[in-house]
């Protein structure tokens, strides 16, 4: 397993960020959703791309860290368009794409993030059909290895409409949480998304509204308040 330096794309979230109490409630209420159980994959993914999913699927991976003792595993399953090498520091190269190609071993290559108990599996190179890549049966026995040694595995999957992968990849998940940008992404977009599953028996554990900064009043955004929040937020939830 091999060690990276904190990005800075990644090193700008902190327990003392304005978001974080967001993520400390969206975290608390999956281990809720668990029961506390160990083990369980939660799917990230938006109707369309652009909407934070990534964002959204980071900064969740870095909350859960920070958070607890535990281990966390943070997978980019969006071989179309990667980026979670570049938002933590990561070589692209051997990847989930080998992984699922039988051409690496997890021991090398996880990364170990620059966040304790936060490890990180990149996309890997690009391959000419990713429908044939994400094999149901073949990504689930990966998980079933990787289950038995992290709380939380979080996937960044490609957005459900355009990728038709996406679909697969959630249902080797526990439960799916739908990224929505907040006056980008009409209603009836947002609902054909939450059909599809629906329609596919998958369970959609959440809707996170992002950025909503640009929609509503200042008092409603996360910069209005302060680090006390966080302190709020595990109070709440206790």
């Amino acid at each position: 397993m091999k060690h990276v330096a904190k990005s800075i794309a990644a090193s700008t979230f902190t327990e003392h960020s304005a978001y974080f109490a967001d993520f400390y409630r969206l975290f608390h209420r999956i281990t809720r959703i668990n029961n506390g159980q160990f083990g369980k994959v939660v799917y990230v993914t938006s109707a369309t791309a652009g909407e934070g999913k990534t964002t959204v699927a980071s900064f969740l991976s870095i909350t859960a860290a920070l958070s607890s003792h535990n281990f966390y595993l943070l997978i980019d399953g969006d071989v179309h368009r990667p980026t979670i090498h570049d938002r933590f520091n990561c070589p692209r190269e051997n990847g989930l794409s080998e992984l699922l190609l039988g051409e690496g071993e997890p021991g090398d290559i996880i990364y170990k993030s620059a966040f304790r108990g936060l490890h990180i599996i990149t996309a890997g190179r690009s391959v000419s059909n990713s429908f044939q890549l994400f094999s149901v049966e073949r990504t689930r026995e990966l998980l079933a290895e990787m289950r038995r040694y992290y709380e939380i595995i979080v996937i960044d999957g490609p957005p459900l409409l355009p990728v038709s992968d996406s679909l697969k990849l959630a249902q080797v998940a526990d439960g799916t949480i739908l990224v929505v940008k907040a006056g980008q992404t009409p209603r009836e977009v947002a609902a054909h998304a939450v059909a599809i599953l629906k329609e596919a028996d998958l369970p959609l554990w959440g809707v996170v509204l992002n950025d909503t900064g640009e929609v509503l009043p200042y008092y409603y955004q996360p910069k209005y308040y302060d680090a006390h929040q966080y302190q709020k937020a595990k109070e709440e939830v206790q």
